[in-house]
C-alpha cells in the first residue's frame, strides 16, 4: 500500500536522523513531494519506484557487472601466467 508521510514520521518509522534523511532526499534516494508550506512527505510502501531511482540503480548494476567481468578477465590471465 503507498503512503506519504511526513519526515519527522519517516525519521522515527525508519530511525534515522533529520541529517540522514535530508541527505537521501538531496541525492534523490528516496521519492518526496514538498507540500505549499514547504514540509517533505515521503512515500513510503507500495511496488513503484521513481524512475529516476530506478535508473540509477540500473546504472550501478551495469558498472557492477562490468567491473566483475572485467576482473575476471584479470585473474583468469593472472593464473595462467603464474603457471607458466
Amino acid at each position: 500500500m503507498e503512503e506519504w508521510i511526513s519526515l519527522n514520521e519517516y525519521m522515527t518509522r525508519f530511525h534515522i536522523g533529520h541529517k540522514e534523511v535530508k541527505r537521501m532526499i538531496d541525492n534523490n534516494e528516496l521519492e518526496y513531494k514538498q507540500t505549499e508550506g514547504g514540509h517533505y512527505k515521503i512515500k513510503v510502501g507500495g511496488n513503484s519506484v521513481s524512475r529516476e531511482i530506478y535508473e540509477k540503480e540500473k546504472e550501478k548494476r551495469i558498472q557492477a557487472e562490468t567491473k566483475l567481468e572485467l576482473l575476471k578477465k584479470i585473474l583468469g590471465e593472472e593464473v595462467i601466467t603464474n603457471e607458466n
